[in-house]
């Protein structure tokens, strides 16, 4: 397998055949099933059901009872990593295939990585807020906002914002779209259709700039599209 994660990139059919062969070693090996699955698969309903196989394989290889024990320190752990970057890689697809079954099984997988992580390495909170304004479960968000409160970057700025707008606290809103134009102004742009969204995201962003503008926009952009008062309130407010 680390063989393969060194080729990856310049031999992709090298790589295959060598996730191949760390499966025929041993079956449940998290890595090697979530690379096949990024090689090989172009559709991502076959992505999806290749991560959910990857993440069992995952839960299988720790076992309950390390489950049981070790919640609350998963990252920290080495050997949890692999299944929680294949549980984060279905949680993307599930958001790319997008329908609403789609999110609530995003969302269910995001509370669990959260309860077994709860330091949050990956930064799953800013996707699965993303998910609870999308599916209009305010409350769910409030209270995860609430648990990161120190929390200031784009996403959790733009995600109180609208939060705010939409449960009907429009001073509020108004506080927190200062407070967000200071963080990152870039993001009102993509949000409101003045600059268009690249197709493919930055791999890495810096706070308060554009790359970071980007990110935020692509986390929040299904929340506020379900939003259109919210939306037509935030281009007016750029007037």
């Amino acid at each position: 397998m680390w063989q393969a994660m060194e080729i990856i990139g310049h031999d992709n059919g090298r790589a295959a055949d060598l996730c191949r062969q760390a499966l025929r070693i041993y079956s449940n090996c998290v890595d090697a099933l979530t690379m096949l699955a990024e090689l090989e698969l172009d559709h991502v309903r076959d992505y999806i059901e290749a991560m959910r196989h990857a993440v069992q394989a995952g839960r299988q290889d720790l076992g309950s009872d390390y489950f049981k024990h070790e919640r609350g320190n998963f990252w920290l752990l080495i050997e949890t990593r692999p299944l929680m970057r294949a549980m984060a890689q279905l949680v993307d697809g599930l958001l790319q295939w997008g329908t609403a079954v789609c999110i609530d099984e995003a969302i269910e997988i995001q509370e669990e990585m959260l309860a077994l992580n709860p330091n949050d390495n990956q930064g799953m909170r800013d996707t699965l807020t993303g998910c609870y304004l999308q599916r209009k479960r305010y409350n769910d968000a409030e209270t995860l906002l609430k648990r990161y409160e120190n929390n200031w970057m784009a996403v959790p700025c733009w995600a109180r914002v609208l939060l705010a707008h939409t449960t009907g606290y429009q001073k509020r809103a108004d506080s927190l779209l200062a407070i967000a134009r200071k963080q990152n102004p870039q993001v009102e742009l993509y949000l409101t259709n003045q600059k268009r969204r690249p197709r493919q995201r930055p791999d890495y962003y810096s706070p308060g700039d554009d790359t970071e503008a980007i990110y935020c926009a692509d986390t929040l952009w299904e929340a506020w599209k379900k939003h259109p008062k919210a939306k037509q309130w935030l281009k007016s407010a750029c007037t």
